[in-house]
Protein backbone atom coordinates (compact mmCIF):
# COMPACT_ATOMS: atom_id res chain seq x y z
CA UNK A 1 0.00 0.00 0.00
CA UNK A 2 2.84 2.16 1.16
CA UNK A 3 4.74 1.71 -2.29
CA UNK A 4 1.81 2.25 -4.47
CA UNK A 5 1.37 5.52 -2.99
CA UNK A 6 5.12 6.40 -3.05
CA UNK A 7 4.87 5.08 -7.28
CA UNK A 8 1.67 6.48 -7.70
CA UNK A 9 3.21 10.21 -6.12
CA UNK A 10 6.53 9.51 -8.57
CA UNK A 11 4.63 8.39 -11.62
CA UNK A 12 2.66 12.02 -11.58
CA UNK A 13 5.96 13.96 -10.79
CA UNK A 14 7.40 12.09 -13.73
CA UNK A 15 4.37 13.21 -16.35
CA UNK A 16 4.12 17.04 -14.75
CA UNK A 17 7.70 17.29 -15.88
CA UNK A 18 7.01 15.76 -19.15
CA UNK A 19 4.34 17.91 -19.99
CA UNK A 20 6.11 21.43 -18.63
CA UNK A 21 9.06 21.06 -20.18
CA UNK A 22 12.71 21.31 -18.74
CA UNK A 23 12.92 24.85 -17.77
CA UNK A 24 9.85 24.91 -15.99
CA UNK A 25 10.25 21.38 -14.02
CA UNK A 26 14.01 22.87 -12.95
CA UNK A 27 12.79 26.34 -11.86
CA UNK A 28 9.82 24.33 -9.64
CA UNK A 29 12.16 21.88 -8.41
CA UNK A 30 14.78 24.97 -7.62
CA UNK A 31 11.54 26.54 -5.84
CA UNK A 32 10.56 23.69 -3.93
CA UNK A 33 15.00 23.45 -2.29
CA UNK A 34 14.66 27.27 -1.55
CA UNK A 35 11.24 26.84 0.20
CA UNK A 36 12.67 23.97 2.07
CA UNK A 37 16.16 26.32 3.02
CA UNK A 38 13.75 29.12 4.04
CA UNK A 39 11.46 26.86 5.98
CA UNK A 40 14.24 25.34 7.83
CA UNK A 41 15.78 28.93 8.58
CA UNK A 42 12.48 29.85 10.23
CA UNK A 43 11.18 26.60 11.98
CA UNK A 44 13.02 27.40 15.42
CA UNK A 45 11.84 30.96 15.34
CA UNK A 46 8.29 29.76 14.57
CA UNK A 47 8.04 27.21 17.03
CA UNK A 48 9.07 29.65 19.46
CA UNK A 49 6.27 31.33 19.20
CA UNK A 50 4.20 28.09 20.38
CA UNK A 51 6.66 28.11 23.17
CA UNK A 52 5.68 30.55 24.81
CA UNK A 53 2.05 29.80 24.62
CA UNK A 54 2.01 28.17 27.55
CA UNK A 55 -1.23 26.50 27.98
CA UNK A 56 -0.48 25.10 23.95
CA UNK A 57 3.06 24.32 25.32
CA UNK A 58 1.93 22.36 28.34
CA UNK A 59 -0.49 20.37 27.02
CA UNK A 60 1.83 19.02 24.59
CA UNK A 61 4.14 17.98 26.99
CA UNK A 62 1.64 16.17 28.93
CA UNK A 63 0.29 14.59 25.79
CA UNK A 64 3.89 13.10 24.51
CA UNK A 65 5.03 11.76 27.58
CA UNK A 66 7.96 11.15 26.93
CA UNK A 67 8.79 9.42 30.23
CA UNK A 68 6.82 6.10 29.14
CA UNK A 69 10.00 5.01 27.15
CA UNK A 70 11.87 5.18 29.75
CA UNK A 71 10.27 3.04 32.14
CA UNK A 72 10.71 0.10 29.23
CA UNK A 73 14.43 -0.02 30.93
CA UNK A 74 13.71 1.15 34.13
CA UNK A 75 11.10 3.36 36.30
CA UNK A 76 13.45 4.66 38.37
CA UNK A 77 16.06 6.26 35.56
CA UNK A 78 12.69 8.34 35.11
CA UNK A 79 13.83 10.78 37.80
CA UNK A 80 17.98 10.75 37.40
CA UNK A 81 20.16 13.78 36.25
CA UNK A 82 20.67 14.23 32.83
CA UNK A 83 24.05 14.79 33.93
CA UNK A 84 24.88 11.52 35.57
CA UNK A 85 23.95 8.99 32.95
CA UNK A 86 27.03 7.65 31.05
CA UNK A 87 26.63 7.03 26.96
CA UNK A 88 27.01 3.46 27.44
CA UNK A 89 23.99 3.73 29.74
CA UNK A 90 21.90 6.34 27.36
CA UNK A 91 22.39 4.07 24.32
CA UNK A 92 20.72 1.15 26.48
CA UNK A 93 17.60 3.19 27.18
CA UNK A 94 17.43 4.85 24.05
CA UNK A 95 17.74 1.22 22.61
CA UNK A 96 15.09 -0.12 24.82
CA UNK A 97 12.62 2.86 24.10
CA UNK A 98 12.90 1.90 20.73
CA UNK A 99 11.54 5.75 19.66
CA UNK A 100 11.03 6.67 16.23
CA UNK A 101 13.66 8.39 14.06
CA UNK A 102 14.95 10.99 14.57
CA UNK A 103 14.09 11.41 18.62
CA UNK A 104 16.52 8.69 19.14
CA UNK A 105 19.34 10.55 17.97
CA UNK A 106 17.88 13.84 19.20
CA UNK A 107 17.50 12.83 22.57
CA UNK A 108 21.06 11.13 22.57
CA UNK A 109 22.39 14.29 21.54
CA UNK A 110 20.41 16.67 23.87
CA UNK A 111 21.40 14.50 26.71
CA UNK A 112 25.27 14.37 25.53
CA UNK A 113 24.97 18.18 25.31
CA UNK A 114 22.86 19.03 28.42
CA UNK A 115 21.23 21.32 26.19
CA UNK A 116 18.09 22.35 28.53
CA UNK A 117 19.86 23.27 31.41
CA UNK A 118 19.41 27.05 30.96
CA UNK A 119 15.84 26.20 31.32
CA UNK A 120 16.22 24.99 34.67
CA UNK A 121 15.53 21.09 33.60
CA UNK A 122 17.86 18.01 34.41
CA UNK A 123 15.93 15.14 35.03
CA UNK A 124 16.70 12.88 31.98
CA UNK A 125 12.47 11.86 31.89
CA UNK A 126 12.24 15.55 31.12
CA UNK A 127 14.85 15.29 28.55
CA UNK A 128 12.74 12.99 26.46
CA UNK A 129 9.50 14.90 27.00
CA UNK A 130 11.05 18.37 26.06
CA UNK A 131 13.22 16.48 23.08
CA UNK A 132 10.11 14.94 21.68
CA UNK A 133 8.11 17.96 21.96
CA UNK A 134 10.71 20.75 20.49
CA UNK A 135 11.67 18.27 17.64
CA UNK A 136 7.67 17.67 16.74
CA UNK A 137 7.23 21.28 16.70
CA UNK A 138 10.40 22.28 14.40
CA UNK A 139 9.06 18.87 12.53
CA UNK A 140 5.77 20.61 12.17
CA UNK A 141 6.87 24.39 11.89
CA UNK A 142 8.97 23.48 8.85
CA UNK A 143 6.45 21.32 7.17
CA UNK A 144 4.01 24.22 7.42
CA UNK A 145 6.81 27.22 5.91
CA UNK A 146 7.56 24.84 3.15
CA UNK A 147 4.12 24.93 2.09
CA UNK A 148 3.45 28.41 2.38
CA UNK A 149 6.58 29.53 0.61
CA UNK A 150 6.40 26.67 -2.05
CA UNK A 151 2.80 27.94 -3.01
CA UNK A 152 3.83 31.53 -2.92
CA UNK A 153 6.98 30.58 -4.75
CA UNK A 154 4.40 28.07 -7.12
CA UNK A 155 2.14 31.02 -7.73
CA UNK A 156 4.56 33.04 -9.06
CA UNK A 157 6.12 30.69 -11.25
CA UNK A 158 2.56 30.00 -12.84
CA UNK A 159 1.77 33.54 -13.48
CA UNK A 160 5.62 34.12 -15.52
CA UNK A 161 4.48 30.56 -17.48
CA UNK A 162 1.29 31.99 -18.70
CA UNK A 163 2.48 35.33 -19.85
CA UNK A 164 2.97 36.38 -23.51
CA UNK A 165 5.84 34.18 -24.04
CA UNK A 166 5.66 31.61 -21.32
CA UNK A 167 8.85 29.62 -20.13
CA UNK A 168 11.45 28.58 -23.03
CA UNK A 169 11.61 24.94 -24.13
CA UNK A 170 14.52 22.97 -25.68
CA UNK A 171 14.90 22.04 -28.84
CA UNK A 172 16.11 18.28 -27.84
CA UNK A 173 16.10 16.66 -25.22
CA UNK A 174 13.21 18.17 -23.87
CA UNK A 175 10.90 15.31 -23.11
CA UNK A 176 13.76 13.03 -21.55
CA UNK A 177 15.32 15.77 -19.33
CA UNK A 178 12.07 16.74 -17.69
CA UNK A 179 11.30 13.94 -17.10
CA UNK A 180 14.13 13.20 -15.62
CA UNK A 181 13.60 16.69 -13.31
CA UNK A 182 10.43 15.62 -12.65
CA UNK A 183 11.27 12.62 -11.26
CA UNK A 184 13.84 13.97 -8.96
CA UNK A 185 11.36 16.77 -8.33
CA UNK A 186 9.34 13.67 -6.72
CA UNK A 187 11.60 12.14 -5.11
CA UNK A 188 12.42 15.23 -2.91
CA UNK A 189 8.98 16.13 -2.26
CA UNK A 190 8.35 12.19 -1.01
CA UNK A 191 11.13 13.28 0.92
CA UNK A 192 9.10 16.19 2.67
CA UNK A 193 6.21 14.04 2.72
CA UNK A 194 7.60 11.16 4.99
CA UNK A 195 8.75 14.11 7.41
CA UNK A 196 5.07 13.16 8.73
CA UNK A 197 6.28 9.54 9.72
CA UNK A 198 8.08 9.92 12.80
CA UNK A 199 4.75 11.92 14.29
CA UNK A 200 2.34 9.28 13.10
CA UNK A 201 4.18 6.43 14.61
CA UNK A 202 4.70 8.49 18.21
CA UNK A 203 1.20 8.78 18.33
CA UNK A 204 0.11 5.34 16.97
CA UNK A 205 3.24 2.84 16.98
CA UNK A 206 1.36 0.27 15.06
CA UNK A 207 2.02 2.43 11.87
CA UNK A 208 5.30 1.21 12.44
CA UNK A 209 4.11 -2.14 10.73
CA UNK A 210 3.33 -0.41 7.51
CA UNK A 211 6.90 0.94 7.29
CA UNK A 212 8.55 -1.98 8.01
CA UNK A 213 6.89 -3.90 5.33
CA UNK A 214 7.41 -1.72 2.84
CA UNK A 215 10.92 -1.38 0.54
CA UNK A 216 10.46 2.29 -0.72
CA UNK A 217 8.60 3.66 2.78
CA UNK A 218 11.42 2.12 4.81
CA UNK A 219 13.54 4.02 2.12
CA UNK A 220 12.30 7.19 2.52
CA UNK A 221 11.90 7.49 6.29
CA UNK A 222 15.08 5.71 7.36
CA UNK A 223 17.21 7.35 4.77
CA UNK A 224 15.86 10.73 5.04
CA UNK A 225 18.43 13.18 4.81
CA UNK A 226 15.32 15.72 5.43
CA UNK A 227 14.76 14.68 9.16
CA UNK A 228 18.46 14.85 9.89
CA UNK A 229 18.11 18.88 9.56
CA UNK A 230 15.82 19.24 11.57
CA UNK A 231 16.73 20.92 14.77
CA UNK A 232 15.89 19.40 17.98
CA UNK A 233 15.81 22.33 20.51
Amino acid sequence: MVDLMILLILAIALLAGYYRGVVYSAVSLGISIVSFALALLLCTSISGVVQKRRNVYEMMLYYFEGYEYINETSVELVHLSAAQIGEKELNIVVKNANIPSPFDKAIMNNVNKQVYERRGIYSLGDYFNQTLVDTVLNILSLLVSFLVFRLLLGFLLRLIDFGAEGLPRLKRFDALLSCGIGLLHGIFLVFVLFMLVPLMLVVVPRLSTFIDDSLLGGFFYRGNLLLRMVPTV
